[in-house]
């Protein structure tokens, strides 16, 4: 009896272990057909090959300049170039973009030019109705540097020279405390 059982067992178990794997195979095409779809919803400009949209894509670091940072999404040109696009999508209604905005993506393409031989030719900030192309100048670059530079050389005794800063952003600063214009905020 025990022979004849054998078999049958042997058999269900192998049929239930194919189920399993074309179930398993199932689930792994539809999860690349929605990536695809979802890709083909953002109206990037390339291969997607970094997203931090979800806040959980990995710090970017430069080499040659004390700059992190986490892009929206990066994509690669076909010629191999990588393209930051930087989400602003609470923006509407705007002819130009905002130039901390510009600075922040010229910033990403600075960072990477460590992960590419070819560095950048331009970045993307999209607002909630329109994207504007931000070509990486040399002038551009130069002016994140200057930046940077002056940035490094402040201290507490010399802050930055900021005039005014809205109320929202200091009471969500992790500065505000220390800040001389987010201290009363």
């Amino acid at each position: 009896m025990g022979n004849i059982l054998l078999p049958g067992g042997l058999g269900l178990l192998l049929f239930a272990l194919a189920l399993l794997l074309l179930w398993r195979n199932e689930r792994v095409r539809q999860q690349e057909r929605l990536h695809e779809e979802y890709k083909q919803a953002l109206g990037l400009p390339g291969e997607l090959v970094y997203e931090d949209a979800d806040g959980q894509g990995e710090t970017l670091y430069s080499s040659n300049y004390p700059l992190i940072g986490k892009p929206d999404y990066i994509v690669q040109h076909p010629d191999g170039r990588l393209i930051p696009i930087e989400l602003k999508l609470t923006v509407s209604g705007v002819t130009q973009p905002d130039s901390n905005h510009v600075m922040q993506l010229i910033a990403y393409c600075l960072i990477l030019e460590d992960y590419s031989e070819l560095p950048p030719t331009h970045g993307i900030v999209r607002y909630a109705d329109r994207d504007f192309t931000i070509d990486y100048t040399p002038a551009l670059r130069k002016k994140v540097i200057r930046l940077l530079s002056d940035m490094e050389q402040r201290g507490p005794q010399d802050p930055p020279p900021l005039k005014t800063q809205r109320a929202s952003k200091c009471r969500a600063c992790v500065f505000q405390q220390i800040c001389p214009i987010g201290r009363d905020k």
